[in-house]
């Protein structure tokens, strides 16, 4: 039977909570470490699912579904808003749209900004440049243009056949080359192919481009000489810098040393964080022949694993089921508010999912949790994210992150002047974990009120809609139960999926994901 129910729960995670699907817009608290503060840099955003900066400070966002890239300056939009939107983007799928944005290392002399999206005119996600015009050098108001025309195709045939699996990052490195990540596709074998550009992060050289609208170019005008495999007969092994991944969705590279730290979403049982150093390049991430450190669901026709590279840290979906890959920290020179000296090439990562940033420190070529004082608990360096898609070192030394859902861009700032802040009641509770889960008959909400409170439950879809709600009243402290029927508002039984259960006590509330299976049998109406 377990068997069966976790087939079913996969089944349904795949469809329903493949990476980025849209979120419910409240958040928790984010409590942080001591002299730690987090605040918000930027609202009002439409589904905000990646971000850079530009060298001089300025900021610019990527829209998932819209396809507007935002630029902000100073702390508000600039001027026009949005400064561009992206056309021909296609928004079908929960994973697809508008997803990754670089700036070329050469601003303002080359000023260029680097798109991925999927393409709405074929089955293929596109990597593209645009020529941006105005303020480049940044010497008044800051605003920028971009001319539609200006676009250059440098990639068009990146496989995109199915909704999921559509990587999105793109990074330059130290090297100057610009990375980005594409997913097998939905096609786990997509990802031992060599001569498929799924699965993989590309590493393209697009210095010798011209100038302008056009493309795309031959792919040996975007071939790196020094790539792995370069001297294979087949034009897409030649851009391959690392294989073997089935959704590197947010990678980042170490300004300092080029070193790489990718999240590759798992598919139902491990999420894993794979670190490499920025030479050799090559590396095969196993994937589908091992799903993080576990074997796998298949060994593809010649896979080649005398190139397998193992995670360097891994987790189950017990507390997440889509890694989000952060920053590797460094303290950018004349970072106004840089992480103490400890953080330094510490590694940052979140689940898109849950609400924790976990930090992981190298100790011998070992990579494990490393904690601080005033952290929320033992793993969790901080807590109460709101779906979270990016993160970023900013110019001031502080960690920047997407919170899709919730449409904003706020950061985590190092402040050794800070007071301590308590947490309110409901960040107290003893708010457990749904149950059952996956649940086909009911589900029971169990907490403890630490005093006398008036409580509410609700449970949201994870489009952040209310199916149901409960006013409990005034409850008085000690352990509570309460059941739901898994019926919404009008009665009707709400269909599987993953839903939100929210417990309100005063102002505050504390958030418990659960899953809703089919239903095999008449569930009661009591309730």
């Amino acid at each position: 039977m377990r068997a069966r129910y976790e087939r079913i729960l996969f089944v349904i995670v795949a469809a329903a909570l493949a990476i980025l699907t849209h979120a419910t817009p409240t958040r928790a608290q984010f409590m942080v470490p001591t002299n730690f503060v987090d605040e918000p840099v930027i609202t009002g955003l439409n589904q905000p699912v990646g971000m850079t900066f530009l060298p001089d400070g300025r900021l610019l966002i990527v829209e998932q579904v819209t396809a507007n890239i935002r630029l902000v300056v100073r702390g508000a939009f600039a001027t026009p808003d949005p400064l561009l939107t992206v056309a021909n983007v296609r928004t079908a799928g929960n994973e697809q749209g508008l997803l990754g944005i670089a700036v070329d290392p050469g601003w303002p002399g080359r000023p260029y900004i680097y798109v991925h999206y999927d393409y709405s005119g074929d089955s293929h996600i596109r990597v593209s440049r645009f020529t941006v015009g105005g303020d480049v050098s940044f010497t008044g108001t800051g605003d920028l243009t971009i001319n539609p025309a200006t676009r250059y195709d440098i990639l068009i045939d990146i496989p995109d056949f199915q909704t999921n699996h559509n990587g999105g990052t793109l990074c330059f490195g130290p090297d100057g080359r610009l990375y980005d990540s594409a997913g097998d596709d939905a096609t786990s074998c997509n990802a031992q192919d060599l001569t498929s550009l799924a699965g993989k992060i590309l590493r393209l050289d697009v210095s010798g481009l011209q100038a302008g609208g056009g493309g795309p170019p031959a792919k040996s005008l975007i071939t790196p000489a020094d790539n792995p495999y370069v001297s294979n007969a087949d034009p897409n092994a030649r851009l391959v810098g690392f294989f073997g991944l089935r959704n590197p969705f947010r990678f980042h590279i170490d300004r300092l040393n080029g070193a790489f730290a990718i999240g590759d979403v798992g598919e139902n049982t491990v999420e894993e964080i794979d670190y490499v150093p920025a030479a050799p390049l090559g590396a095969n991430f196993e994937w589908p022949s091992y799903e993080g450190n576990i074997t796998g669901p298949q060994v593809c026709s010649g896979t080649d694993a005398s190139r397998f590279t193992d995670p360097v840290y891994t987790y189950t979906h017990a507390i997440g089921d889509a890694v989000i890959g952060g920053p590797i920290y460094h303290a950018p020179p004349g970072a106004t508010s840089p992480f103490p000296p400890e953080y330094e090439g510490d590694i940052f990562f979140c689940d898109f999912y849950s609400a924790w940033l976990h930090r992981l420190k190298n100790s011998g070529g070992t990579w494990a949790l490393a904690s601080a004082p005033g952290q929320p608990n033992a793993g969790d360096w901080a807590n109460g994210a709101s779906n979270v898609s990016d993160w970023a070192v900013g110019p001031d030394g502080s960690i920047y992150y997407c919170e899709l859902g919730a449409g904003a861009i706020r950061r985590i700032r190092y402040d050794d002047t800070a007071s301590v802040a308590v947490p309110p009641v409901a960040m107290r509770l003893d708010f457990r974990a749904p149950y059952p889960s996956p649940a086909n008959t009911q589900v029971s909400f169990d907490y403890q009120l630490p005093n006398d409170a008036r409580v509410a439950l609700s449970v949201f879809d994870m489009r952040g809609r209310e199916v149901w709600t409960r006013d409990v009243g005034v409850q008085s402290a000690g352990p509570r139960s309460r059941v739901w029927n898994l019926r919404d508002k009008n009665g009707r039984f709400v269909p599987a999926g993953v839903y939100v259960a929210r417990l309100t006590v005063g102002v505050a509330h504390a958030e418990r994901r659960f899953t809703v299976i089919r239903r095999d049998i008449v569930v009661s109406t009591a309730n």
